[in-house]
């Protein structure tokens, strides 16, 4: 149609308008803008996905955890606690004490030394600790 405006009856025949050098850079230009606004989602949704990866395998390396282990991670915990001041960025290392879900932004249900995540880990943890008792 750019090359031959008279040729046909372009109206008749519902043809756009025709392709110019302008419209065609535009269209790559929009393409090229939409493909890397694909690329950054999908870098962000993998970044995502990794940590929401690495906080499984850390609560998962929490919950195999011993008591006696969960209780020494606590005194590490309070021991980092007191060497903030170095600005040293630590590990999440608060978490509910029966399912090991973070603890960090959360306000923690405390039951006696234990942080907990919900009140039925509380419950549970409760049954579990009275039925071992008797």
């Amino acid at each position: 149609m750019a090359e031959h405006p008279n040729r046909y009856d372009y109206a008749k025949a519902q043809v756009p308008g025709p392709l110019t050098a302008e419209i065609e850079s535009k269209k790559a230009e929009k393409k090229k803008a939409q493909r890397a606004a694909r690329k950054q989602r999908e870098k962000e949704q993998k970044e995502e996905k990794r940590r929401e990866e690495e906080e499984e395998e850390e609560r998962k390396r929490f919950l195999s955890l011993s008591d006696r282990e969960k209780r020494a991670l606590a005194a590490e915990r309070r021991l980092a606690e007191q060497a903030a001041t170095d600005g040293i960025k630590l590990t999440n290392i608060k978490r509910c004490w029966q399912c090991g879900e973070s603890l960090l932004g959360k306000i923690p249900f405390e039951y006696l030394q234990f942080s907990f995540c919900s009140p039925r880990c509380v419950q549970s943890h409760r049954k579990a600790n009275a039925a071992a008792k008797p």
